[in-house]
This record gives structure tokens, sequence and C-alpha cells, in this order.
């Protein structure tokens, strides 16, 4: 049976100096995206970032080394992730304030403006769903390899299907055989690259007992 794990202080919104008003419009999208949080709690992607930020920075980096962002599929839950991992490498533990704290520094990878001030509705959405991941997750210290495969199997059933459909448009593309071979080369390579870090999480098999000192065993 797995002990409870003890909680960490409640999430603390950082203030911004001049935050934008918060219209029923704002307010409704950062209540859309909790109610989308509240349908995926359970899902992989979502319980690896709950149990990230109830790790310790050392426990925490061997997971972020393994899964690469990119495996994360909503843009919402790779930011918090993107986020988690900024905040390890600078040498700071991954609390919920502190991965919102970063957000004013870091913006998201996929963003539009990265030089864009971040506005209040995103900031209350990401507030919101960290405080959801963090409340929600199970056994995080016991469990968080498990979501870590899980999210890189995913990751690769998505890039398998993503290549299939790939090599359809380049074979009635016209391309020279050459250039559909390199294409086909890059694709086994990351399909290659996300195995090899499925399988890294995967749990050993434990090393088989000694007959004869099991036989001696009373």
């Amino acid at each position: 049976m797995i002990a409870a794990h003890p909680r960490r202080a409640g999430l603390e919104v950082v203030t911004h100096p001049t935050p934008a008003p918060i219209t029923a419009d704002s307010t409704a999208d950062a209540d859309d995206a909790r109610a989308t949080t509240v349908i995926d709690q359970y899902s992989a992607e979502h319980q690896l970032i709950g149990s990230l930020m109830w790790l310790s920075a050392d426990s925490a980096r061997p997971l972020l080394k393994l899964v690469p962002d990119n495996a994360i599929w909503r843009p919402l839950t790779r930011w918090a992730y993107e986020l988690i991992r900024h905040v390890v490498g600078d040498g700071g533990t991954p609390t919920p304030p502190a991965v919102l704290a970063a957000a004013r520094v870091y913006p998201a990878s996929d963003a539009l403006d990265p030089a864009h001030t971040l506005t209040a509705t995103r900031h209350r959405q990401l507030a919101l769903y960290l405080f959801d991941a963090y409340a929600q997750a199970i056994s995080p210290a016991a469990a968080a390899t498990t979501y870590a495969r899980e999210v890189l199997d995913q990751a690769y059933r998505r890039t398998f299907e993503t290549c299939g459909v790939r090599m359809q448009h380049l074979a009635s593309s016209g391309l020279q055989c050459e250039s559909l071979n390199s294409e086909l080369t890059l694709m086994r390579e990351e399909l290659a690259d996300l195995w090899v870090r499925s399988q890294a999480a995967a749990p050993q098999p434990s090393a088989p007992r000694d007959r004869a000192a099991t036989d001696s065993v009373p």
C-alpha cells in the first residue's frame, strides 16, 4: 500500500504589475480549459505533469531527460512541461508556484509571438491547469515513470501514424527515389528515438534467483 504523500503549500498566482482586466469572455475561456482538464485528468500527460510537481529536482531530472517536449501532445500541457524543465534547469524545485512564476519568463515554444506579454487570461488558464494537475496526481512518486512511458508510447503511435501519412504524400509528390529514401531515413530515426526512450522507461525484469540458494532456504 502506498503511503499518502504530504501536501505542499497551495498554489499562489504570481501578481502582474499591470494585469489585463478579466472579462466574461476570458473567464469562459479559462472555464473551458478547466472543463477539458477534468475530462482528461487521468490521461498520462496530465498525470505526468502533476507528478513532476510533487518531485524534487533530482527526482524529476531523469524523467525530463527521458521525455522530450514534443512527446507532449496538448499545447497547454506541453507548455507546463517546458516550464517544469526550465525550473529544474535553473536549479529550482518544480512546485506549482515556481512553475507558474516561470511563465513570466519563458513563453511556450509554439507561441506565435514569444515576445508578447503574458495576458491575464492565459496566466489564469495556466494557473488553473497547474492546480488541477497537482491536485489530481495519483501516486506521483511511485507512478511517475509509468506515466512517462505511457506518454512516450502514445507519442510513438502518433508519430507512426504521421509518418504513414507523410509517406503517402511523398509517394505522390514526384520526388526522386533518392529524396524519398532520405525522408524515410529521417522518419525511421525519429521513430527509433522514441522507441529507445520508451524502452528505457519500461520496468526492468527482476534478476532470477539462484536455484541452489532457493532450495537451501528452510
